[in-house]
This record gives C-alpha cells, structure tokens and sequence, in this order.
C-alpha cells in the first residue's frame, strides 16, 4: 500500500531475496500477494513498482507453525528517473509514520522478544534505545531525555489510551507487567521528541503502537507459558471471500496457576493477573476498512498480615493487610473510507478506561482486630470521537487534518485515617466529575526532491474543565546528503494536561473542617524541542545515527503555600503513586540537553549488535527558585546487545540462539535524609534545600538468553532461558527509613533473577 493514503498498490513486483532459485510474484487489484513454500528461518524480500521506491524487509522469521501476514508501505518517487541504492533492511532511520522527520525508530514485535532482559515488553525493548533510560527494574517506566514518564503517550490503533499495564499506579504511564502483548503486535513506532503536529498533550515520547492484522486464509493457534503468564491466541479468516480475519490473544498470570497447583515462591505476596487483546479486520469492496479492537486486562497484588503468625508481620508493634487491585481497558472501533485515489478519511470512535481499588487495614497485636488506616478507590474513563482527513495531493504535497473531542468521566474517593484530627482526612472525594479536552492539528509534507523532504504543522488543545489552551508549532526537515547519509533537524512546541486527579485534589483547611479544589485552575505544562539530527549507513546493513537535543521546560505546577523544591518536573515513577499536592502554580521552568550516538549492524549473516550511549543533563527550579537537578539526570546511559543465530540439522529447520546485553548508567538521584529529625518525627524527614544532590553509585548490569527453536511440519516451538543481572551486580534503588531500628536502610534493584519459558504455533 501506500505509505501515505494507505491506497493499494497494483502490480508491484515482489521477490525473495538471497535465494538459488528466483521465487517472486506480483499484487492483484487489492494490493495482495502470496509467497508460498518458502524455506523457514529468516527471510527477506524486495518489493518493487514503478513510480516508487523499492521497499525492502528484512528478517522475516518464517516458521513451520505459522503463515507470516505483512502489510509494506511504499513511498512514492518525486521523479521516477534514476536508482535509489538500498544499502540496509527495512528502513529503520525512518518511522512508519511518514510525518516523522527525526527522533525516531519504527521496531517490530520480533525485537521485543530477541533482545535479552525486554522480556516481550515494548517499554523495556526501547530502554535499550540512544536517550531512554529505565530507573527501576521492577517497573517498565522509561525515562526519555531526562524528562518524567508522565510525558510519555500511548498510543494504539490511532488512538490514545491509558496506561496499559498491570499493577499500575494512580496516574502513572508504566507499571511491572505491560499489558501489550509482542504476539499480537505489528511494525510499530516510537518517538523521543519534537514529534509531528498529528500528537499531543505530551511532551517526552510517543508509543505509536498497531496491532498486526490476523490471517486472513487460515486458522493458526499459538500457546505460550513464560514470566509473563500462560498464554493462548488464535487467529483466521472470517470470511476468506472479502479477506476479513480476527486476531485474539489472552494471557492468565503464572504465579497464579503456580499457586493454584499447590506451588510456592517463598513470598507472602500473591499477584494475579490476566489480559486479552482482539483485533477485526474487514475489508470491502466500495465501504471501506473496518476495524475493531480492543484491550484489557486486570491484576491484584494482596499482602496480608491476617494470614500470619505475629511474629512473621510486616512490622513489629502492627500488621498491616494491603490490597491493592487495578483495571485497565479499551475498546475502539475505525472506518477507513477512500473518496477517491488523493483523499481519505479515518473515523476513530473508541472508550477506555481505568480503575484502582487500593487500601492498608492495620491489624492490633493484642485483638487481632483490623482497622481502616487509608483507603483509595477511583475509576476514570474516556470517550473518544477522531476524524482525520488525509489528501495526496501528488508526490510533492501531502495534507493532513483531524480533530478529536474527548470526554473524561472521573470519580474518586481517597482518604487517610488522621491520628491528628482523629478522623478520615480526604484527598479526592469526586462522584461523575466530567471534563472534556479538544484537540485538532494541521499538517503540511513538501517533498520538492528525492533528496528533500520537509514536514510543517500546527497543534492546538484546550481544557474545557478550566478552559486552558496552546497552539503549538511543529517543523522538520530531512535531507540526504548522499545515497548514505542524512541530515534531520525538527522543532516543536509541546504541552500535556495534568493527571487528572490533581484538577480534583481536595485540599484540607484544619480551621474550617472544610475542602476546597486548589488545583483546578492549573494550565499546561509547556516546553519547546530543537534537535538536529545525522544519520550514516556506512555499510550495507551497518549504521551509525547521532542526535543533539535541547528542551526547555515551563509551567511546571510548583507549590505557592511554601517554598520547597517540588515540582511536576520530577513526578511520575513513585512506586507508591504519584504524590497529591495542592495549591499548586504554573511557575516551575526546567531544561533538558545532551547528545545521542547509536552503533548498530541489523541482523544479517546470522548476527547483530547495538550500541548506543547518551550523556545528557537535567535541572529544574521549584518555588524556592533554585536550580537543582531534576530526580531523571543519571548524566549518562550506555547499552551494548549482541546476538548470534545457528542453524542446525540437515534442512537447517532448527535453530540456536544466543543473545546478550550489557547496560551502564549513571545511578538514581535522591534527596538526603536527616536522621535526627526523621528520629524525632519517627518519619523519613528529608534536606528540602539539597534536593537531588546526591546520586546512587553507578549502575550496572549484565542479561544473556539462550534460545532454541525446532520447525517440525506444522507446527514451530520455542524454548528459552534467561538470566537478568547474570552477576547479582548489587544497585541500589532508594533509601527509606526504618521506624522500628530509626535507621536509614538501602533498597536494592533486582539481584539474580533467572527465567525461561515455552511457546508453540500451530
């Protein structure tokens, strides 16, 4: 198809790359074609048309289980005269999205299951990325130039959604176990700033994530038990007339069904989760494509003193019962229309929505009695109408407009038993609050020559809960110097709302008993993105890409009751939550720089590696207006991963893999503690005025993964080993402090942590 109207293109030529015998075919009048008996192992093919560049895809991983279902965009020529040199696989200095001019790498769902410690996660696979940086190993949060993860988007299928991960925090953009499952998912994008006029109400990164279409000709099946749970998908035709298919996938938690069998880990705690995911794709000959999909999934996390002995509890003088349950889902459904061979039009309606149930009963030593000590209960959800128009004017002018309205529907009750007061203090207590936000952008490619291509556009947003507005400028430009290199440069304005919760935080006034919404009126918070851009494919498969950046940050929310170091600049992976605080003012300015370098060889003669390094720094201000670094500025991150293939047996239809990855970063800021005072106030009581001074040593890690892979007729498995942190390398987290001992005590990232897990296709 068309990289731009997503209109099919008809007679393409398409061929089977590094093969004896030449094997090839051509598109029918729909865009499609068939490749069959195609020997398994990774694969390549050439697509070819005149009037467009050829389009090359690489490291097509063809199994004995399952047919492999593409979709391949094609760009179209200024001028049809002259040769483009393709001298890499799929074009990977480039996003799948067009309208993308810098900061950006397109990756395929292979890739988060090839690099050792990603786990199948999306998150954790970009964390190996030139300026994208992990803070904690149990959780999936990714830290993009220094910025919060607050500043990340999520967005799938088109639209945005919420957080969808497992075990998630109030208002947070990662968790522990990502709901989005690498089976299901197809060539996808993310971007780590100055982004195109099409996204907003972010300001760090974008996951642009597309679920890949099922098999639209046979029913295939997949089974898979690993970390991540026991898994079962299944996808086919449902109707091979029109070409329509289904795709469904869902996962049930391990530590559950280990529970369930009698089996124990050795810890109190029980998580549970499950998730599924679908995806419809129907076709037709004059209405259209419609598509519906959907994601969800559930998780709990008990840790219950109730159940233990005294002398076991969680803390000496009481018990605690902690329960913490968390939901997330959403559903959308899409119209593609062609009015004609220029212009489109895309209709997205979709709902999604989250919940957290979350609350701490402590327990009497002397009547075993429990007691509420603080709860927190809140379900958000959001309704979401998306038109875009696109029109291909020619190959030179490309046009693109939409607009999308989005109702929030929010409701909360959170409050903590005060020993103070002696009565439950709140700090959300809303029932069917609504707000709605609008958003709308205009976009402008001029392609005047093969070798230049410029992208221009605007993005305006309001809150219509408080009626705070940006417009918002975005330009880019790329240009290739040579057959082998590029130069990119982008600038953009950026802004994001607030979590939701802080617009309906009730602050308490002691003297009056009373509540009041101090933070309803907060505006935007706003920064401005320059990056230049180089990127050198010195080699056929081989590249080099470096990246400047600068980011200025303002109207970060900061506190006006006092002056302190807070600000929304460092808020976003608390493992507890994001903090509540109140009167709140937009005066808090930051800023972002540093330079990128990646070193990468794509998988070709059986191998491949990465390499990528960042050194960049962070600082913010908060209301007592002095410059401290922001808690995100580990000053540097450095990745090395590298992976081998052999090919065993006579038909060469099995395979060994070995892949390893090596990361070095600079450690976790934090704030130093006063021991007296925290003795005193038997809290942790921490140097406001140092805040973020001190930082954790270095930190370091090392991942290997072992993999096997057997095709038998008809059917394909897997089995692999994995071992995180192979050198029980000690990291420190945090600090926190011991009421019981009135000692500051370290926390450690993961030690050791060895895993494996089993897959089938069929």
């Amino acid at each position: 198809m068309d990289v731009d109207s997503k209109g099919s293109i008809v007679g393409a030529n398409i061929v089977l790359l590094n093969v004896d015998t030449l094997q090839g075919t051509t598109s029918d009048a729909n865009g499609n074609f068939r490749l069959e008996k195609i020997a398994v192992g990774r694969r390549g093919i050439k697509v070819s048309m005149v009037g467009y560049e050829d389009a090359v895809v690489n490291n097509i991983i063809v199994t004995s289980g399952k047919e492999v279902v593409l979709n391949i965009e094609m760009q179209e020529k200024v001028y049809t005269t002259g040769t483009i040199e393709v001298v890499a696989e799929t074009d990977k200095t480039k996003a799948n999205n067009d309208l993308v001019s810098v900061s950006a790498r397109n990756f395929q769902a292979e890739e988060t299951g090839r690099y050792a410690g990603s786990r199948g996660d999306p998150s954790k696979m970009v964390a190996n990325y030139a300026g994208v940086s992990s803070g904690n190993d149990a959780r999936n949060d990714i830290i993009v130039r220094g910025n919060s993860p607050l500043g990340v988007l999520w967005r799938l299928e088109g639209v945005d959604i919420p957080n969808p991960n497992h075990f998630s925090a109030q208002g947070a953009t990662g968790g522990p176990i990502s709901m989005l499952n690498n089976n299901i998912l197809g060539n996808s994008d993310f971007l780590t700033g100055a982004f195109p006029a099409e996204y907003g109400n972010k300001t760090a990164a974008v996951f642009d994530i597309k679920l890949r279409n099922g098999n639209n000709e046979k029913n295939e099946f997949t089974g898979q038990l690993g970390i991540n749970g026991v898994e079962l998908g299944a996808e086919g035709p449902i109707s091979k007339k029109n070409g329509s298919s289904f795709l469904f996938n869902y996962r049930y938690s391990t530590l559950k069904v280990f529970n369930q069998l009698g089996i124990r880990f050795g810890v109190s705690a029980s998580p549970e989760y499950q998730d599924l995911c679908f995806k419809l794709n129907i076709p037709t000959p004059k209405l259209g494509v419609f598509t519906l999909w959907g994601i969800g999934g559930k998780s709990k996390l008990s840790l219950l003193d109730s159940e233990l002995k005294p002398s076991d509890w969680s803390y000496i003088k009481k018990g605690e019962d902690l329960v913490f349950k968390t939901s997330m889902g959403a559903v959308g459904v899409s119209h593609l229309y062609f009015f004609n061979s220029q212009l489109s039009g895309k209709l997205i309606l979709s709902a999604s929505g989250t919940g957290l149930d979350a609350y701490i009963d402590t327990i009497s030593p002397a009547t075993k009695q429990l007691f509420m000590d603080r709860k927190n209960k809140s379900t958000e959800i959001n309704s979401i109408a998306n038109y875009t128009l696109t029109l291909k004017r020619n190959a030179h002018h490309l046009f693109k407009a939409g607009i999308t309205y989005q109702n929030i529907f929010f409701n909360a009750s959170s409050y903590t038993y005060s020993t103070v007061y002696h009565q439950y203090i709140y700090s959300l207590n809303v029932n069917n609050s609504m707000a709605s936000l609008v958003q709308a952008f205009v976009h402008w490619q001029w392609r005047p020559t093969e070798k230049l291509t410029t992208n221009a556009g605007l993005h305006y947003q309001v809150l219509l809960l408080n009626h705070t507005a940006a417009l918002e400028p975005r330009i880019g430009m790329r240009y290739q110097v040579t057959k082998k290199q590029n130069i990119n440069l982008a600038f953009g304005m950026h802004s994001m709302t607030q979590p939701t919760i802080y617009y309906f935080y009730d602050s308490y006034n002691p003297s009056t008993n009373t509540y009041y919404k101090s933070n309803r009126n907060l505006d935007l918070t706003k920064s401005e993105h320059a990056i230049l851009g180089y990127d050198f494919n010195f080699a056929k498969n081989f590249r080099l890409k470096a990246e400047a950046y600068y980011q200025y940050l303002h109207n970060a929310p900061v506190q006006t009751n006092r002056q302190s170091s807070f600000s929304m600049i460092n808020v976003g992976t608390a493992l507890e939550g994001i903090p509540l605080v109140d009167s709140l003012t937009n005066k808090g300015t930051g800023d972002n720089y540093g330079i990128e370098l990646t070193i990468e060889k794509f998988f070709s003669n059986h191998y491949y590696f990465l390499m990528t390094s960042s050194v960049y720094d962070s600082e913010y201000k908060g209301s007592n207006g002095v410059t401290h670094k922001t808690s995100y500025n580990g000053g540097y991150v450095f990745n090395a991963l590298a992976g081998y293939e052999f090919s065993l047996g006579a038909n060469k239809n099995k395979f060994i893999t070995f892949d390893i990855k090596y990361t070095q970063a600079g450690g976790n800021r934090y704030t130093p503690m006063d021991l007296e005072k925290s003795k005193i106030a038997n809290k942790a009581i921490y140097n406001d005025d140092l805040a973020y001074s001190e930082r954790y040593k270095d930190y370091s890690r090392f991942d290997v993964k072992l993999a096997y892979k057997s095709n038998r007729k008809k059917i394909a498995q897997l089995v692999f080993v994995t071992v995180e942190n192979i050198f029980n390398t000690e990291n420190i987290l945090r600090e926190s402090y011991n009421t019981e001992s009135q000692t500051i005590q370290k926390e450690y990232q993961l030690g050791l942590f060895p895993y494996g897990g089993y897959r089938i296709e069929f």
